[in-house]
Order: structure tokens, then C-alpha cells, then sequence
């Protein structure tokens, strides 16, 4: 049993030494796989493994409330292509937990995870949303480029 905790904290402090010397260094990840480019989080192991991370530490900080970091780190996965993280930045946006309420950019996060839920969620906003508004968001939608940091 002793081995296998010692393993455990051995891969823990790896991966976490892994984490931390990125955002020290602001390491540019490698691609490493082909992948939907609306996806980058998917390019390598190791952007994936932070991108992970990080929505592990989003899930945590809900259960304390913690919306205006939570808002900081969904952006950062969001922006590289996560969609369940885009989701849950759209519905901060739409209930105005730690940004500033704003359906254009709710919709435009709903739109980019190209999910199901995403899509259900654009047709309950869009009921509260002007015609101009939902051009605006569209036009945010196709001008999106995400990133690979």
C-alpha cells in the first residue's frame, strides 16, 4: 500500500511541477496531433493536461462561489476551444457571475461549444435578445480565433 501512495504523490508532484513551470515560463505548447482548429486544447498532451487542470479548479472554486477567478480561468480555456468551458462561461455571462452580464457574449460562448446544450441555451437568450444583438453576437461567433497558450 506504501508503494502505491508513493506513486501517487510522485505523479502528483510531476504533473504539478509540470503546471507550474508553464505558467512561470509562459510556455508556447508544441502541436502534437492533429486536431479541429477551433480545438487547440486537443494539439498536444500537454496543453490538454493544463487545459484539464484548470477545469478541474474551475468545478472546485463553484462549490465556494469564487465567480471572478472562475470567470479568469473558464476565459483561458474557453479561448482554447473547451467546450464545456465555453458553456459555463456563457451561462456566467447570462446570469452575471464574476463578468458583467452580457447575453451578446453568452451567445457567442453557447454558439462556439457547438454542443447541444450550447444550442438550447441560445434559443432561451436569444427570446430576451434584439435582432441587432444576435447579429452582433454571430458576427463575434465568426470572427472568433482561439488560442494556443
Amino acid at each position: 500500500m506504501n508503494k502505491i501512495h508513493v506513486y501517487i504523490i510522485s505523479f502528483i508532484l510531476i504533473i504539478s511541477n509540470l503546471y507550474s513551470n508553464d505558467r512561470i515560463n509562459n510556455v508556447k505548447y508544441e502541436i502534437q496531433y492533429e486536431h479541429d482548429p477551433m480545438r487547440p486544447y486537443l494539439s498536444s498532451d500537454k496543453l490538454a493536461l493544463d487545459t484539464e487542470l484548470k477545469y478541474a479548479k474551475c468545478i472546485r472554486l463553484q462549490m465556494g462561489g469564487y465567480w471572478d477567478e472562475i470567470a479568469k480561468l473558464y476565459l483561458i480555456i474557453a479561448n482554447r476551444g473547451h467546450p464545456t468551458a465555453q458553456v459555463h462561461l456563457g451561462k456566467q455571462y447570462v446570469h452575471g457571475n464574476g463578468v458583467e452580464e452580457n447575453y451578446i457574449e453568452a451567445y457567442k460562448w453557447f454558439s462556439l461549444s457547438e454542443t447541444t446544450i450550447g444550442k438550447h441555451f441560445i434559443k432561451v437568450i436569444s427570446e430576451d435578445m434584439s435582432n441587432e444583438q444576435i447579429k452582433q453576437a454571430k458576427d463575434l461567433v465568426k470572427n472568433f480565433k482561439p488560442v494556443y497558450e
